[in-house]
This record gives C-alpha cells, structure tokens and sequence, in this order.
C-alpha cells in the first residue's frame, strides 16, 4: 500500500507540476495582453513585476480545473497502460482508491486558503500600486472600498479621524480632526457625528468644535453642519489611507461587519464572503464529483465533466449576483457546493458497478 500511495501521489505532483504552471501561463499572457491595451507608460520591469505579483492571483483561479485535469489525465494513464488492474486484482476498488485522489485535492484546497488569505492580499496590493503607475496614477476601475478605524495626516499640523468611510458615495461617519500649532499642540478639534468630503471642503454634521487657544482659554460650540474648507479630495484620500481592496475572507468578514454597524449597505462584502468560503475547497468539491465519472472513456461522461465544471463556476457567480442584491440570502451560494458532495458520493457508491 505504501507504494502504491507513493507511486500515485508522486505521479499526481508531477502532472500537477506541468499542468498549474502551464494554465497559469496562458492565463498571465491574457492578462498581460490586456495589461498592453490599457497601459500608458512602457517600462519593461514594473510589467514584470506587475505579472509576478499577479500570479498568485492566477493559481488561485486556475488551481481548481487544473487539479481536475491532472485527476482525469492521470486515470486515462492508469486506464491505458494497463496500469489500473493490478491495483484491482490486489482488492483495491476503485472506492478505495479514491481516499488517494481525495486526499491529493484536498491538500490543494487547503493551498487554496493559505493563498488566499496571506498572500493574495500582499501581491494585489503591489500590483495594484503598479497598475497605477502603469497607467500615470489614473483610477482603477471603481470599487466598494470602506476604510474604518484611521488616523490619517492631511498636511504637517492637520490629522484627521474616522470610525468608517465609504470612498464610493464620499461619506463617513464619526469624523474627528484636530489642528496642531507649531509646538505640536493641539489648537482645534472638529468632530461630527456625520461628515461628507466635496471638492476643496469637508462637510461636517450634528458635531462640536473644540477651539483651544491655551489652557485658560478654550471655547466649545455645537453645529448642525460646518464646513471646513481645505484643499483636499477624494482622491487625495485614497492615497493617503491606501485603501487595501478586501480579498481575504478574514478582510471580507471584518469589512461586512463594520459597514452592518455603521448603517453601510454590506451585501457586496458578504456575497463575496461566502463565495470565496465555498469556492475555496472546489478542488474537493469537484475532485469528488468527477471521480466516478474518470474511468470511462465514453464521450458522454467526458461531457459530464466538462459540464460540472462549467456550471459549478457560472453557478457560483450567479448565486453570488443573487446574494448581492439580496434577492437570496448569503449562504444560500452553499446550494451548489452540497448538490455537488451529495451527488459525488451517490455516483460514488454506484462506481464498482460500472466496467473500467
């Protein structure tokens, strides 16, 4: 058993090892085609540092279909060299085989999250720093960003505060900024409950200012709304509190969270959240349905494959798009994911009666 384990999982590794690089690759190149139409400064080592720090993003979307075709690849090899029957003749079934093939999958899916949540994270960021140099610090396509819990410098004597903001609608909620004289001392606090940044003002709602020209002298007054007039925008925000786009399911949860408590609509956070959290594990997932349907070279079960595969992502975006606009609860994007375990192991079961 133990060689035979060996001999299986050292030839899954191997296939993997020329497969995942090679779908990688092709995957790379139409990013980097698209990454030529969209760039306007030409320099030959941010574009290579943009693709290596893409990469990761890459295995992560290629990973799943590229473990399945080592799965399928590799059964047709057993198949036709002859190989599958002595493991048969020594009473191994080909249930029994598939802990081997199951276990090689779900060591990927749990590559899957290591990726996803330590390093997706750090290489988008610098390929998004990159992009923006690529194409002269213009905007990246818009997105739901929300930053929350952040000190931020605005110029030498002027910082300023926010429990949340949303950079998409320009709004925020419990803003505080506070003004400094020369000697670092505090000489204005300026602090609302709401506030709003527009071209060249900070709008500031249901508040109080604090102004503090010494310790003997210091006045207090209340506002409905103030408007704080410094050159500053959006834009100019964006760049100072560098906005880390949520990837991880850790980001994903913690961002949901704190738009659900400040009032933000939090369905684009959790959609996402419990999309990553299902797709996650679909080496397994898939690995598990495909197997009874591996060892037979006929064309309509080559099709079942090719068509699991298919629908399981397009299944997922839709229910994902669903969950988004409310329409279906979050962890309804699960559905498919439990179709595809529960029919995995009812085919499962059937498998030794079907002829290899």
């Amino acid at each position: 058993m133990k060689i035979l384990d060996r001999y299986i999982y050292e030839k899954l590794f191997l296939y993997t090892i020329i497969i995942l690089p090679s779908v990688a690759f092709v995957s790379a190149l139409v990013e980097l085609i698209e990454l030529f139409r969209k760039i306007k400064i030409l320099d030959v080592k941010l574009i290579v540092l943009y693709v290596i720090n893409k990469l990761p993003e890459k295995f992560y979307i290629v990973l799943p279909i590229s473990i399945i075709i080592v799965i399928t690849l590799f059964a047709r090899d057993l198949i036709k060299r002859n190989e599958i029957y002595p493991i048969l003749l020594n009473g191994i079934s080909l249930q029994r085989l598939s802990i081997r093939f199951f276990i090689f999958s779900l060591f990927f899916s749990l590559f899957q999250l290591v990726n996803l949540e330590f390093v997706l994270p750090k290489t988008n960021l610098k390929a998004e720093k990159i992009y923006k140099i690529l194409k002269k610090k213009e905007n990246i396509e818009n997105q739901k960003l929300i930053a929350f819990n952040t000190w931020i410098s605005i110029d030498g004597n002027t910082m300023m505060y926010f429990d949340v903001l949303d950079l998409n609608n320009k709004t925020g909620k419990n803003g505080i900024l506070v003004k400094v004289d020369k000697e670092f001392k505090p000489v204005l606090r300026i602090e609302g409950k709401f506030f709003r940044i527009l071209n060249s003002k900070i709008l500031f709602f249901n508040g109080k200012i604090v102004d503090l020209k010494n310790i003997y002298n210091f006045s207090i007054s209340y506002f409905k709304k103030y408007p704080l007039f410094i050159n500053l925008n959006i834009e100019d925000f964006r760049e100072l509190i560098e906005v880390k786009k949520p990837i991880s399911l850790r980001q994903l949860y913690k961002t949901a969270k704190v738009a659900e408590k400040y009032g933000y609509p939090a369905s684009y956070y959790w959609s996402r959240f419990f999309q990553k959290l299902s797709t996650v594990f679909s080496p397994f997932i898939l690995a598990l349905f495909i197997y009874p349907f591996i060892w037979n070279n006929n064309l309509k079960y080559i099709s079942i494959i090719l068509g699991a595969v298919v629908f399981y992502w397009y299944g997922i975006g839709f229910l994902t798009s669903l969950a988004e606009g409310n329409v279906i609860p979050y962890y309804s994007v699960f559905v498919i994911d439990f179709v595809y375990i529960f029919l995995g192991f009812f085919f499962l079961r059937k498998l030794d009666f079907q002829e290899v």
